[in-house]
């Protein structure tokens, strides 16, 4: 047997010491042949382990598992059983009751599980018209299910996508559209159906009449590109692309929208995940370079981008080009380091007469923000892809 064979996750409740209740995961590591469990919110301080007891008498080793805190033992069932016992648990420095103990082979059952008791007390609360405690308990069944490792199920997507709904729903009745419409866009893409008439109240209370618009703002929602495939319930995702949406056809009609605004997944979203505002921008401000400011110019078509690659390449086999890159290559006292920092220097500079016209900032700052934008194109648009593969 190995430890993949073994329970994977342990419920712990109604024991007399109320920290140890809680969900319980196997760790990796094992200890006397069985696996290492731990708190899923407490860590370290909160183990169950296998242990070894010695009769001091025969010299016999037997065996049992302990729940422990901090070292110390509250709970234990004494057994040689590789998997952790449901029953038979006595308490040892622990406190009446004794807890009761649920085994599961899979961690994710249990976090469903958790998820659903969330769901119904949510479900209670909006029967009460609690609206608060309502997102609360919503907020909590969501948190739970981002410790799912199987977010590609349809036991996940539909848990998900109801409890987002069910929040929307709420924030709604509290008046905060633009969280409504966050949480029915993020339930719609993970479940179409769910969730669509919350989002067309939440865009008509925002503003957003025209029948036309509604469906051309909703039209790309639902087919699992919004949300973030490796984090699908951190939503930051969510608001940067509602925003620049509604940004965007509050200056267009539905007819003129050809190019919709792309959603944009970031790893700095999954890693600060549950900071509020103020902490994350401490964060980002201690550990991310700020960049500099690079213009105004927006490039907003493939073909705009195609037209500014032929202008670059004009400027690249000019002769005024030719003859700086020639004199700074012919340089001996350079590094090779020094030298692409001079030769980026050099394309910044002799690019600026192009750039700066349309909106770009001088030098590096204005051709970092230039190429940023045309990133997107060369990977998304066939013409822009081959213009860069000939240059």
């Amino acid at each position: 047997m190995t430890l993949s064979d073994l329970p994977q996750a342990l419920v712990i409740s109604d024991a007399g010491v109320e920290d140890a209740n809680g969900i319980y995961k196997a760790t990796g590591r094992e200890y006397c042949d069985a696996p290492v469990y731990e708190h899923v919110e407490r860590g370290q301080d909160l183990k169950i382990t296998r242990e070894p007891h010695k009769n001091p008498k025969t010299g016999a080793i037997k065996h049992g598992w302990l729940l422990g805190q901090g070292g110390r033992p509250l709970y234990g069932a004494p057994t040689e059983s590789l998997a952790v016992p449901a029953s038979g648990w006595k308490k040892f420095g622990g406190e009446e009751p004794i807890p009761t103990v649920q085994v599961h082979l899979n961690m994710d059952e249990v976090l469903f599980k958790s998820a659903d008791d969330r769901k119904v007390e949510g479900d209670q609360a909006l029967e009460k018209e609690d609206w608060q405690g309502a997102i609360r308990h919503f907020t909590d069944g969501i948190d739970t299910m981002k410790r799912a490792n199987d977010c590609l199920s349809d036991g996940f997507k539909s848990r998900a996508s109801i409890l987002l709904s069910r929040r929307g729903g709420a924030h709604m009745r509290m008046q905060e559209p633009k969280a409504a419409l966050r949480d029915a866009v993020a339930a719609m893409d993970l479940e179409r159906q769910e969730a669509e008439a919350l989002a067309r109240e939440a865009l008509r209370e925002l503003g957003f009449k025209d029948e036309a618009v509604l469906q051309k703002i909703l039209e790309p929602v639902g087919s699992g590109r919004i949300l973030d495939p490796a984090a699908p319930l951190v939503l930051r995702c969510i608001d940067r692309w509602t925003a620049d949406v509604l940004s965007h056809f509050s200056q267009v009609s539905a007819d003129c929208a050809e190019e919709m605004p792309m959603p944009v997944h970031m790893p700095s979203d999954r890693y600060l995940d549950g900071l509020d505002e103020e902490t994350r921008a401490a964060v980002i401000r201690k550990y991310v370079p700020q960049e500099q400011f690079g213009g105004t110019a927006v490039i907003s078509t493939p073909a705009e981008c195609v037209d500014l690659m032929k202008k670059w390449e004009e400027v690249f086999t000019g002769p005024e080009f030719q003859c700086r890159r020639k004199a700074l290559w012919d340089r001996r006292d350079l590094s090779f380091p020094a030298r692409m920092r001079e030769t980026r220097t050099m394309v910044a500079e002799s690019l600026s007469k192009v750039l700066e016209p349309m909106g770009f900032a001088p030098g590096k700052p204005g051709l970092a923000r230039c190429i940023k934008q045309m990133q997107v194109y060369w990977s998304t648009d066939k013409a822009c892809a081959d213009k860069v593969g000939s240059s």
